[in-house]
């Protein structure tokens, strides 16, 4: 898969820099860095799907930039546009802003413009007291559609039994 920083700049509010096939940087008037992409999953859909990330760079705690939402969306636009395209996220709960982030991927996929040709499934997982908020994104034209919702799905199922959490 090669995503194309030219057709994203078409429309990103922000100038987005390809930094390799998958990752790019942009800058909000801000000052805020932000880096954004994907990596290929190997372990729950055996390279059929992409992890997506968003990674604020120099700002703990960036001002409200509602141009980031459209640079994210400029950035999975072009990502749906290849074929057979799945999208993971995972929230990272370092920060104990799981449950925002979670909340942010929701709202974006609410007022996506073309979310009638996708799919979002989106889980709480619980292990032993301790959430996890993952979800998928794929498109609904996928020809392996119904096969990879049943994988998610029984994965959420058998979560805890696959991971264990190590208290810190």
């Amino acid at each position: 898969m090669r995503l194309s920083a030219d057709n994203i700049n078409q429309s990103s509010p922000y100038w987005v820099i390809k930094l390799d096939e998958l990752t790019f940087r942009f800058t909000t008037e801000n000052g805020v860095v932000y880096r954004v992409g994907f990596y290929k999953d190997t372990y729950f859909l055996r390279d059929k799907a992409y992890h997506f990330f968003i990674a604020n760079e120099n700002n703990p705690t960036p001002p409200k930039d509602s141009k980031v939402y459209n640079v994210i969306t400029c950035v999975l636009e072009e990502f749906f546009r290849q074929d057979a395209s799945v999208m993971l996220y995972i929230c990272d709960p370092r920060d104990h802003r799981e449950a925002t982030r979670d909340s942010l991927y929701k709202r974006w996929f609410s007022h996506y413009a073309h979310r009638d040709e996708l799919t979002l499934c989106a889980e709480e997982l619980n292990f032993e007291g301790y959430i996890v908020y993952t979800g998928m994104l794929l498109r609904n034209d996928h020809p392996e559609y119904n096969e990879i919702v049943e994988t998610y799905n029984e994965f959420v199922k058998r979560a805890n039994t696959l991971y264990h959490v190590q208290p810190k």
